[in-house]
């Protein structure tokens, strides 16, 4: 077995065997012989340059391009295939099957890596790239443990292959480096959202990006660039935000932190990624709603994408030229990698059954320009199908070299070739480093959405009774990707989504209040927390969610359940102040606790979440958190029955502030959401005015909106002011109002500040046409108004 404890990796060694490695490795390419056995039988192979003394690819001062080419030139065909492949890290702990030789009786997370498996997968079979799953963690589930999986791995890649190429390795790690139980968890992108702070989310990707490279695992699926526009999914504490500009923003921050671009070298590879659901989308819809979304973390320089693993109109994404080729790379400008998701190759044959089999499969989806297949465990199927493809003329060795090209130059960037193994202290330090910054991003995402006869702040010294199911568990309060995909679990749950017994160090609700105040007292139960009421000044019940993720969290109806309500509702009838605090992954129906003295939602993540919500009660924070998706209207909330018989408690969905109009006359057809798009309460006032933009714009153009923010309260507190375009005529139906910008401020009691927010006039573009309009979007010439508050500046656009 592969020893856990690697003693090559020790600090004091790095440096040496490093430069010795590198060494051998240039004396062993140049003595390598052209073709080996292996390689040869797999098929017709390219010819190899001469050897030279030093391989240029191995020279770590030689551009990139060049690099990457002289690499590309030197590798056989089974090798550039096996660089298009993603195989799960099961694959390399499993027991070797005596009938085939292959690597297939998955193993569990407390085996070890096993050398055979590992020939099998990165040797015999080449492979490029293996991935963490959601349910992967090494036994040691540290950063050092990190380390060393990547350590082995990289070291048995290197030393055995005939070109000595580095896997690179993928990792979900998506608000924070997720899986180590001890690593600091930033909000979900739905919390860092409500804070409508770049800053926060570059925050959250350069942390995040510091963990996973250090650790080895340099290829993070992250950001989700979705919208946000259906309570029901499952997904939708991923998302940033409902509104494209707003999302846009965020993720290309998230992007940029993340990946740490100097000079074309990249500290860890983003993943702009998706949805996962079947749907049918107008073409216009998709490229003036959702493809905006995309392009800032596009545009931002995102390395990768992957694609969605639903079907759109009847085609599944995986296999869509249009969509992976057309749209990603001729009119979003992408040049990255392209990788599917997971199993979503040979799905097209054995789910979608467009096509007979797995070399099918591969050929479609590589035709439509996929250059990385997330397999993730027939890798011989992949080696053995796509040399068919090519072979039978299905596939060409041209469109192979485009991806392997790809993904070379990906490796080169990520340093794989020059610095491939890691110090696992140090990736250790790294895992448990940025609890500050987790806490700084949990004060700004806290939403007050309710505070009758200002309720809130509480007294430093108030006697306070903390209860509900969300109180005092970390569990709840992280939600999914935290330690494993469906969450983390206490201690004598064992479940096969994640480990027991490796709860993230942080705060909860109830230790957060209890260390602020000293008055702070708990109650386990409903009778317990009536009873202690009475003493009290004011109850606090956390209530929400438990742990989920993506399809397992899909929810027709998501509410709060009837044993929190009735907790609720019982404290109510105390006649004490109930505070609220909602934690979830989304908008839920709230029944009773909408008409609470005190509501805040506390969204789901961070590891910090407990502290921020104390310091927001007591007065320390002053909450800016503004809300970055619509709370529909509760149709079970007291005089909140707008819909008569809805069958469901959130019975108006989906809900979203840029539906377009039309000629209903329904409530159901309006805007009529509890808490709009952009809502947030502040222990101050704020009054905005004297809007003015510029008048008179090309389409490729900027404007510029001016204004000035004053604090008209008594205490320092942050304002966040969007800005929105409205189009009086237009030939295309658009929202009344479009988000195209947003400015954060904070300001001191009785300050003034103006501030100026420019956005592109190539955000208003749509699609022109008539219903089947697939063109690109375009900028109508025209009026339009720029809108803040309740200002409005006239915009001419030729």
């Amino acid at each position: 077995m592969v020893p856990t404890k690697l003693s090559w990796t020790r600090p004091r060694d790095l440096a040496r065997r490093r430069r010795g490695h590198l060494r051998a490795l240039i004396a062993s390419v140049a003595a390598a012989a052209c073709v080996v056995g292996l390689a040869a039988a797999s098929g017709p192979v390219n010819a190899a340059p001469a050897a030279r003394a030093t391989p240029l690819y191995l020279d770590a001062g030689a551009p990139v391009a060049a690099r990457v080419d002289d690499l590309l030139g030197r590798m056989t065909l089974a090798e550039k295939v096996g660089q298009m492949d993603q195989i799960v890290t099961g694959r390399l702990r499993d027991k070797t099957n005596p009938a085939d030789g292959n690597c297939t009786n998955a193993g569990g997370n407390a085996d070890p890596l096993q050398p055979s498996c590992l020939d099998q997968v990165l040797i015999k079979n080449f492979t490029g790239s293996i991935l963490a799953g959601g349910t992967d963690n090494p036994a040691d589930n540290t950063g050092k443990g990190w380390a060393d999986w990547a350590n082995t791995i990289q070291h048995y890649a290197i030393e055995h292959s005939r070109l000595h190429i580095p896997v690179i390795l993928g990792v979900d790690a998506v608000h924070g480096f997720g899986h180590p139980f001890e690593a600091p968890l930033f909000p979900h992108s739905m919390g860092v959202g409500a804070t409508w702070d770049p800053a926060q989310a570059e925050a959250a990707g350069a942390i995040t990006g510091n963990a996973v490279r250090a650790a080895g695992w340099s290829w993070d699926f992250a950001p989700v660039q979705d919208l946000y526009r259906d309570q029901r999914w499952g997904r939708n504490y991923e998302t940033w935000a409902e509104q494209p500009a707003l999302s846009s923003a965020l993720g290309a921050a998230f992007v940029r932190g993340l990946q740490g671009e100097k000079s074309g070298r990249l500290k860890a590879a983003a993943t702009v990624k998706h949805d996962r659901v079947e749907a049918q989308l107008p073409i216009r819809y998709l490229q003036d709603v959702f493809f905006p979304s995309y392009a800032g973390a596009i545009d931002a320089g995102a390395a990768t994408v992957m694609v969605d693993s639903g079907s759109i109109n009847g085609i599944p994404a995986t296999a869509s030229h249009f969509l992976l080729t057309d749209e990603l790379r001729g009119r979003l400008g992408f040049d990255g990698v392209v990788i599917s998701d997971f199993g979503d190759v040979p799905a097209l044959a054995t789910n979608y059954h467009i096509a007979a089999d797995f070399p099918g499969a591969i050929a479609k989806a590589v035709n439509a320009g996929v250059d990385v297949s997330m397999t993730p465990s027939d890798y011989a199927g992949w080696q053995a199908g796509l040399i068919q493809d090519v072979r039978q003329g299905l596939v060409s060795e041209r469109r192979i070299d485009q991806s392997v090209r790809r993904i070379l130059r990906l490796k080169f960037q990520l340093g794989l070739f020059d610095n491939p193994y890691i110090d696992p202290a140090a990736a250790d330090a790294a895992a448990k480093a940025g609890r500050d910054a987790t806490l700084r991003a949990a004060r700004e995402s806290i939403t007050l959405l309710r505070n009758e006869h200002n309720t809130l702040p509480l007294a430093p010294n108030a006697k306070v009774v903390v209860t509900g199911p969300s109180a005092d568990s970390m569990t709840n309060q992280l939600g999914g990707w935290s330690v494993s995909w469906q969450g983390v679990f206490g201690a004598g749950h064992v479940c096969c989504m994640g480990p027991p017994d490796q709860i993230p160090p942080g705060t909860t609700v109830l230790k957060g209040l209890q260390a602020a105040d000293p008055n702070v007292v708990a109650a386990p139960d409903q009778a317990s927390a009536v009873a202690a009421a009475a003493s009290a000044d004011a109850v606090v019940v956390a209530v929400g969610e438990k742990a989920y993720a993506e399809g397992l969290g899909d929810n027709p109806a998501p509410a709060l359940p009837p044993d929190q309500k009735a907790l609720v509702s019982a404290l109510q009838a105390t006649g004490k102040p109930v505070i609220v605090v909602v934690i979830a992954g989304r908008p839920i129906g709230l029944g009773p606790a909408e008409t609470t003295a005190g509501l805040l939602m506390a969204y789901q993540g961070s590891t910090e979440a407990g502290t921020a919500v104390a310091d927001v009660i007591f007065g320390k924070v002053n909450p800016s958190g503004k809300l970055s998706v619509s709370w529909p209207s509760d149709a079970d909330a007291p005089g909140g029955d707008f819909c008569g018989d809805c069958p469901s408690p959130l019975g108006d969905q989906p809900k979203f502030f840029d539906q377009l109009p039309d000629t209903g006359s329904g409530q159901g057809h309006s805007y009529n959401p509890l808490f709009p798009f952009g809502f947030g309460l502040s222990y101050t006032t704020f009054q905005t005015s004297g809007l003015s933009a510029t008048p008179t714009v090309g389409r490729n153009g900027t404007v510029t909106a001016s204004f000035t923010v004053t604090n008209t309260g008594n205490r320092a507190g942050t304002e966040v002011v969007p800005v929105y375009v409205h189009q009086p005529v237009g030939a295309v139906v658009v929202p009344p109002q479009r988000l195209v910008g947003f400015a954060r401020t904070i300001l001191q009691a009785g300050q003034s500040k103006v501030i100026r927010v420019s956005f592109r006039v190539s955000e208003l573009a749509v699609t022109p046409g008539d219903i089947d309009g697939t063109a690109r979007p375009r900028v109508e010439a025209g009026s339009y108004q720029v809108q803040v508050a309740s200002m409005t500046a006239n915009v001419t656009v030729h």
